[in-house]
């Protein structure tokens, strides 16, 4: 199979087909001499304000996720003293990648449906509340319940891609996703060796109320300053205000499509991913890399912490070499 055609039929040809057989003056769209709802014309300064954030809230979703690798055993130990199981260790930390490869599943395509503004906010807040329930709870199965809450609610990681394609035109798309990809990987270097230290001193629970209050910092600024970036709700949101005013009931979209439900869209959007993932060779072997990533980061503590008997705060500090790799990242 050649990966470089399509795997998908492209939506928005079939779009423009319906677009070309309706009558074009009761179709809502973007005004072409300018439009401020438009998300490609927006400001720049707020563009890459929205990058910033993504990144942020990247590095804090890293950090939740890799924090606890080098405590791990001791959560464990604490929670369930001399019942403890080295099972339980390792599902802490694999447990949140089961759940963040189910999330996009769900995540993407309802932001197709609904828009990106409810769905990030909505995840965010579910990231939130199960964060908090590991750092409340008194068991370790109750903590790796909480901990696949929480890699289910990830929403960053998924649709980040998806916003900078609403915002920037194609040349400017590889910029700005080249700082968002930067976070992740200074998250996932920091947030061990700085667990590890924390843990050692104030104990584990602090590490994770500290991705609480980040979390929670990262979502008042979604609320306050984010915008919905998506053209399809947006141009509802228009057509629907230009019905009320003009009172022309037969103004619409060229998303809305007669006949068919919203448990119809959401099912196609649901199955696309798997249809790509399925067709593409790349990404299966990407797929392949990304569980070989995983498989280290839960055998490395154990070789750290039980053949060379090192502390959680050395056995963090191992990871910051991962921080090396966003100086290769392409920024133009």
């Amino acid at each position: 199979m050649d990966d470089t055609l399509p795997l998908l039929s492209d939506p928005d040809c079939q779009i423009c087909e319906r677009y070309d057989e309706q009558n074009r003056k009761d179709n809502v769209d973007f005004d072409p001499k300018g439009d401020a709802e438009n998300p490609m014309e927006w400001p720049v300064a707020y563009k890459w304000s929205i990058v910033a954030l993504l990144a942020l809230t990247a590095f804090t979703v890293t950090f939740t996720c890799c924090a606890v690798v080098p405590i791990a055993n001791r959560i464990v130990e604490d929670l369930d003293g001399a019942q403890s199981s080295k099972s339980a260790s390792v599902l802490l930390v694999t447990i949140w990648e089961l759940g963040e490869a189910a999330g996009p599943l769900l995540i993407g395509p309802l932001s197709e449906v609904f828009g990106r503004y409810p769905v990030i906010n909505v995840s965010n807040v579910l990231f939130i509340a199960a964060t908090v329930l590991a750092a409340v709870c008194q068991s370790s199965s109750l903590l790796v319940g909480a901990r696949a809450l929480t890699g289910l609610a990830v929403a960053t990681n998924v649709l980040s891609p998806a916003i900078v394609g609403d915002i920037f035109l194609p040349e400017r798309r590889g910029t700005a996703m080249s700082f968002i990809q930067m976070a992740p990987l200074l998250g996932g270097a920091i947030g061990p060796a700085i667990s590890g230290a924390i843990a050692e001193r104030l104990g584990w629970r602090r590490v994770i109320w500290m991705s609480v209050a980040l979390a929670s910092f990262c979502e008042v600024v979604f609320l306050s300053f984010f915008r919905e970036t998506y053209r399809v709700p947006i141009l509802r949101r228009k057509a629907a205000r230009l019905r009320r005013e003009t009172g022309n009931e037969s103004l619409k979209t060229v998303f809305d499509i007669e006949g068919r439900g919203l448990l119809q869209n959401v099912g196609e959007s649901v199955m696309r991913p798997m249809a790509v993932f399925l067709n593409s060779g790349v990404l299966q072997a990407m797929s392949l890399f990304g569980m070989n990533n995983s498989d280290a980061n839960s055998y490395a503590r154990d070789i750290m912490e039980d053949i060379y008997d090192l502390r959680p705060a050395l056995v963090g500090s191992a990871f910051m070499p991962f921080s090396e790799s966003f100086r290769k990242l392409p920024l133009e």
